[in-house]
């Protein structure tokens, strides 16, 4: 059924609990997983900053991210499961729709950063984004929550960390 699943990732160990989940059903399905990390350059915080592409900073950016990349998939290889490593110089959610086409993958399992209101408005939703362009299966995988915790000596109160 998953023959080819794709998992973005951005160096972020929130973005890598997608990994497990793509790992699971690789394990039941036989499939091979696509690691994929788009490198480019940063959105400038100030609209009307301009970033001039550097081609060296480019050239590390992209060598760090396959050292990431190929890191992850040694383990994947260990643990028997096909996987290959991509890079794209899209920005994310570009990059992301652009090899699940190519690859013709047939599920993209991904992270959310559980952003919301302002910083949702702000950074935007590279997971939503990408949701809503596919017509692929998406699993997105939601950040832990922080447990909710009583203190032993106020029974009647919660305190939220």
């Amino acid at each position: 059924m998953y023959e080819k699943i794709l998992v973005p990732l951005d160096g972020s160990a929130l973005a890598e609990r997608a990994i497990r989940h793509a790992q699971e059903i690789s394990r039941g399905h036989g499939s091979e997983i696509l690691l994929l990390q788009a490198v480019n350059l940063p959105i400038p915080v100030v609209p009307e900053a301009v970033l001039v592409p550097d081609g060296k900073w480019l050239d590390e950016a992209r060598k760090e991210a396959t050292r990431y990349l190929e890191g992850i998939a040694t383990q994947l290889r260990a643990a028997g499961v096909r996987v290959r490593t991509l890079l794209d110089d899209r920005p994310p959610a570009d990059a992301i729709l652009h090899v699940a086409t190519r690859e013709a993958v047939d599920l993209i399992v991904m992270s959310t950063h559980g952003r919301g209101g302002f910083s949702r408005l702000l950074m935007g939703s590279v997971a939503e984004s990408v949701f809503r362009a596919t017509s692929r299966t998406v699993m997105l995988v939601k950040p832990e929550r922080h447990a909710v915790a009583a203190h032993p000596d106020e029974e009647g109160y919660l305190h939220i960390p």
